[in-house]
């Protein structure tokens, strides 16, 4: 239910925005607290997209979701995920009302991308742009609130870019699911575009991509040339390769060079 192997990349957008805001000064027990509420997070987004999935999950040749493949009914996924999100919000506010505040709206949020009766990920562009909310910009700036740092416009130019990155990974997402999203009746971005014009959109939209990234390079002034190494790297392999790994793998050496250049 959990899903953890899915984690890996929105558990590095948060760790993006721990790094960044805290720059390593903070104490062993507030890392581990701040960790435990994105585990909880990630854990109950997971959980409850499982348990209002199962239409279209039942579908998929491949089906790794215990409730399209009853083997755990929905109620009881739904009082799991709960429990999970409740248990995150009841620990939040042991750091203050912010703090709750503001995870609780990551979790409604969440909640509303996956379930009725708003169920936006079935809204064409509203479930692009929650899903640049709460699994984006909004997970990168939780140790802001998390930590009580300074917004900076370093760190809003990076949420900018980091809630476009989640837009293409959503549609990414949307396209490999898009038979069984169809078949289910689903109402995504994709399917109301088309396959076609979807993938022509993504590979458009990630081309697009460095040009949100160069002004957060000006603004550290550390790494700029290196920066534009990788990035005409980039545009090379992707137009030879046309895969989007190389997309991934560019992201992750662009912000790790952000992380980089402010933690130095």
């Amino acid at each position: 239910m959990l899903r953890v192997k899915n984690w890996l990349g929105y558990f590095l957008i948060a760790t993006l925005g721990y790094l960044i805001f805290t720059k390593l000064e903070v104490c062993i027990s507030e890392t581990i607290f701040f960790y435990a509420l994105i585990c909880l997070f990630l854990g109950f987004s997971f959980s409850i997209n499982n348990c209002f999935d199962n239409k279209e999950d039942s579908l998929k040749t491949k089906n790794n979701n215990p409730v399209a493949a009853e083997e755990i009914g929905q109620k009881e996924g739904i009082a799991f995920s709960l429990v999970l999100a409740l248990l995150g919000m009841l620990l939040s506010l042991l750091r203050g009302l912010n703090v709750f505040y503001f995870f609780s709206a990551l979790v409604f949020l969440s909640l509303s991308y996956s379930s009725p009766p708003f169920r936006l990920k079935s809204r064409p562009f509203l479930d692009l742009t929650s899903h640049g909310l709460f699994f984006g910009s909004l997970l990168f700036l939780f140790p802001y609130v998390f930590f009580s740092k300074t917004l900076e416009l370093l760190h809003i130019l990076t949420a900018i870019s980091i809630f476009y990155f989640s837009l293409i990974l959503e549609l990414r997402n949307h396209i490999e699911d898009y038979e069984s999203d169809k078949k289910a009746g689903l109402k995504t971005t994709v399917c109301m575009l088309g396959l076609n014009t979807s993938k022509k959109l993504t590979h458009f939209l990630s081309l697009l991509f460095p040009l949100l990234l160069l002004p957060v390079f000006f603004i550290i002034n550390k790494h700029i040339t290196l920066f534009l190494a990788i990035t005409a790297v980039f545009y090379l392999m992707f137009y030879v390769k046309k895969s989007y790994r190389v997309l991934d793998i560019y992201s992750n050496l662009s912000y790790f060079l952000i992380a980089l250049g402010v933690l130095l």
